[in-house]
């Protein structure tokens, strides 16, 4: 919200404050002023000037030989150059010795004839050409015929005015206008508030009619009034530059007048061309499905049932609280309109602009609420405007419908005045309070132990006994508020074991040379189906959010992947091709739809392998990542944290891992990850070659690891190794071997691996040898090779009766 010196002054006495005070002191109350600066820096010496005659330069074509009054004496000569320079136009006129931002005047000659000044243009005083018509632009700067010769252009303009920018919150909607803000500093200041009382003007005899109905609960309350007679032309340039100082760009009297109270009251306006409203009604209503309108920017656009509209009998005007209708928009050929101040749904008003992408300084004031108040304050000052800078007349009696504009109740707070200075912290009198009620201009009473404030509409932030004590904070000031010790039991804070246990796996990771990545919680519908999950998967089914960021972000992602592909990708594409990538979010899966409980949030661990091994020393050499490297990278990681529960491997139906190259992770007997080789399907959706990934339920891992160390006698007794190479079945899967050779392996067996896998010359068709090292141990004993005869056979017999394994040869 920008406002101006010279216009807050119009409302609150601050002429023995300066700019800088006003902007410490709302600052520090909650109400930041982000950046403050004069309209135009380096502008004296320009005066307005009268052009008394014109005539062709003697010894140039495109020159021109200007006489000019700027109030004195003697008439000044002055060669200009632009095209649309006449007799009797008033002009901004830079003397000799004048300062403008780019450049110093002084006296030269041009083809032979001496110049006394400049006749400047718009950008020459530093405005921005962009903000004015056309027909200002495009030369030197037409000033109305009514400016007043000789008169500082800074007076003039205003450009000696500074410019305020607030930085609002979202509770404090009330300062979107001059009255809000001058309240504030009235109060800040202790001053009063000095706003225009205007009152609705009822003619002696209506010409013109006007009915209202309101056929919807999203508008509750509006007010018209017919102004006929208007003379569309320029607003008054005081006018003009106060618009174009807050952000507004002017555009003719009748558009200014609305834009100008909007900004001094806070209510959005609205003016319709008269003559375009069949049968002299407006009807608030609900838009009909697949009705159009075409909007003041000349887009045709579809509305929908929720949706309010401006309409007459037979058609759509508006879209409340957006924007109005081409048809019922104000022409130059204009002479009545229907002025409009209303209230519209909030909620509804900013969905609607949301849907069509509409954004507007109306649309900001209608979907943060307004004060029912002040509807009928600005239709009158409206009017009162037009009468007087467009040559209006009032032409109907002000029409009025909904509850809201006749029923405004103020809301009372019963204040404890015990609890101020509990909460606050530091004593606070009653005098106090009631002093700073005084300067908000709120009503006060006292009862006994409590204070009933009645607080005026045009502060709806203001509902509760907490919201009227930070009042007393801001207005007593939060530097007054004393420095006190901290009183009561303190407590250590520390890491919850998810936490502890997700730093222990970022800390690994990253020693194990990863990456860590933080990407979005969100995905696209198209994401999932890049990487192969069916839409009647439990992951393929996410949860659509109701205002996406965009369409690549629009559903909360149900696997990490998409995620760390992006990221890949990303890299690839600059040539970073061998990545070690991790990361530790959330994933949200829905118990059912539709949606009637919140969804389950898994926190995961997720990593990527693509590209080349890197050397372990100087002696290995460089190999692609296999399926192997992933795997070992899960162990490890699970022997990091110390899961307890046995953690074993089973083939994976997930869709994106390559067919027999994928595994799932179980610790104990739940499956809680999954581990393997990407589909090249999903790679070339990516733009990537080999892939690997994994991902972990972190909370599952969590729940596994042992609470306390374990600490064992380092072993005393040599352990002895024996390799066992077992020819089975080509479709069996290694994890069912092992695990029939640790039941009956015996309790000296502490370790079993795979360490090769063949098929091809020597294995029979249809089988694979897979061969494995065991390792064993006794903690009494040296263990002899008779025992280890005696074990190898047993396994080898049991391994045979159970999967029809038969020792490789």
């Amino acid at each position: 919200m920008k406002i101006t010196w010279k216009w807050l002054s119009d409302y609150v006495d601050i002429s023995d404050l300066t700019p800088q005070e006003v902007a410490q002191k709302m600052t520090n109350a909650g109400i930041p002023v982000e950046h403050m600066a004069p309209l135009v820096q380096g502008v004296s010496g320009v005066v307005v000037g009268e052009v008394i005659e014109v005539i062709q330069h003697p010894n140039a074509d495109r020159l021109r030989v200007c006489t000019v009054n700027v109030g004195g004496s003697n008439h000044l000569t002055i060669v200009c150059g632009a095209h649309n320079v006449a007799a009797t136009q008033r002009v901004p006129v830079a003397l000799v010795g004048a300062q403008l931002p780019s450049m110093e005047i002084g006296t030269s000659t041009l083809r032979g004839v001496a110049s006394e000044g400049m006749i400047c243009a718009v950008a020459e005083l530093g405005l921005d050409p962009h903000s004015f018509p056309k027909d200002q632009t495009t030369g030197i700067f037409v000033l109305p015929s009514d400016a007043p010769v000789g008169v500082d252009i800074n007076d003039y303009l205003g450009l000696n005015d500074i410019v305020m920018e607030l930085e609002l919150t979202p509770n404090r909607s009330d300062c979107l206008s001059l009255r809000g803000v001058a309240y504030e500093v009235a109060a800040l200041f202790n001053r009063q508030v000095r706003m225009p009382s205007p009152l609705l003007q009822t003619p002696e005899d209506d010409v013109k009619t006007l009915s209202i109905r309101l056929d919807t609960k999203a508008c509750t309350g509006y007010a018209g009034q017919v102004v006929d007679g208007l003379v569309l032309a320029p607003s008054p340039m005081w006018m003009q530059m106060r618009l174009l100082a807050v952000g507004m760009r002017p555009i003719n009297n009748l558009v200014d007048i609305t834009n100008y109270v909007m900004f001094e009251w806070g209510q959005p306006l609205h003016a319709f061309n008269y003559a375009a409203i069949a049968n002299q009604q407006i009807v608030v209503r609900q838009a009909i499905a697949g009705e159009t309108l075409t909007t003041l920017d000349g887009q045709t656009r579809t509305l929908t049932e929720d949706m309010t509209v401006i309409a007459d009998p037979t058609k759509a005007l508006g879209l409340a609280g957006v924007m109005g209708g081409e048809e019922s928009e104000v022409t130059p050929s204009t002479t009545a309109v229907v002025i409009e101040s209303a209230l519209f749904d909030p909620l509804q008003t900013r969905k609607t602009g949301r849907i069509l992408q509409l954004r507007s300084e109306a649309g900001v004031r209608f979907e943060k609420g307004l004060d029912a108040t002040v509807v009928t304050l600005a239709l009158g000052r409206a009017v009162d405007l037009m009468v007087q800078y467009a040559g209006g007349r009032v032409a109907s009696a002000p029409s009025i419908q909904g509850e809201a504009l006749f029923n405004n109740e103020n809301v009372k707070v019963i204040v404890r005045k015990k609890r101020v200075s509990q909460l606050l912290g530091f004593p606070v009198s009653e005098k106090e309070m009631l002093d700073v009620c005084a300067r908000l201009q709120f009503d006060v009473s006292a009862q006994s132990d409590d204070l009933v404030v009645t607080v005026p509409p045009r502060r709806a932030d203001i509902t509760i006994e907490e919201d009227m004590i930070e009042e007393f904070a801001r207005l007593i000031g939060y530097d007054h508020i004393p420095t006190t010790m901290i009183e009561g039991p303190l407590t250590a804070g520390q890491l919850t074991k998810n936490q502890y246990m997700s730093r222990v796996l970022t800390d690994h990771f990253i020693a194990q040379g990863f990456q860590e990545t933080v990407t979005y919680s969100f995905i696209s519908p198209e994401d999932l189906t890049r990487v192969r999950i069916p839409l009647d998967h439990p992951y393929g089914r996410g949860i659509v959010l109701l205002h996406p960021l965009s369409d690549e972000h629009s559903m909360l992602r149900t696997t990490m992947l998409p995620s760390l592909l992006d990221v890949a990708k990303t890299n690839v594409s600059r040539r970073q091709l061998d990545l070690r990538l991790f990361e530790i979010g959330k994933i949200y899966l829905a118990q059912q739809f539709p949606l009637i409980e919140q969804p389950n949030e898994q926190v995961m661990l997720a990593g990527l392998l693509l590209g080349r091994q890197r050397p372990l020393h100087p002696y290995d050499t460089v190999r692609p990542y296999d399926f192997y490297d992933a795997k070992g990278i899960v162990e490890s990681a699970l022997m990091r944290v110390g899961v307890a529960l046995p953690v074993t491997f089973a083939r994976s139906d997930m869709p994106y891992f390559h067919g027999g190259q994928g595994a799932d992770i179980y610790i104990g007997e739940e499956k809680h990850g999954r581990v393997g080789r990407l589909h090249q399907a999903v790679c070339d959706a990516y733009d990537l070659s080999v892939a690997y990934y994994f991902e972990i339920d972190v909370d599952a891992v969590v729940g596994a690891t042992q609470t306390k160390l374990a600490v064992t006698q380092l072993p005393r007794f040599p352990s002895v190794q024996r390799d066992l190479a077992l020819v089975v079945d080509d479709k069996l899967p290694a994890q069912q071997v092992l695990d029939t050779v640790s039941q009956v392996a015996g309790e000296e067996l502490y370790g079993i691996s795979v360490f090769d896998i063949y098929t091809g010359d020597g294995v029979t068709s249809g089988c694979k040898s897979i061969a494995l090292r065991l390792s064993f141990r006794s903690l009494l004993r040296t263990l002899t090779d008779e025992e280890m005869e005696t074990t190898m056979n047993r396994i080898i017999q049991h391994v045979k009766s159970v999967h029809g394994a038969v020792l490789r040869e």
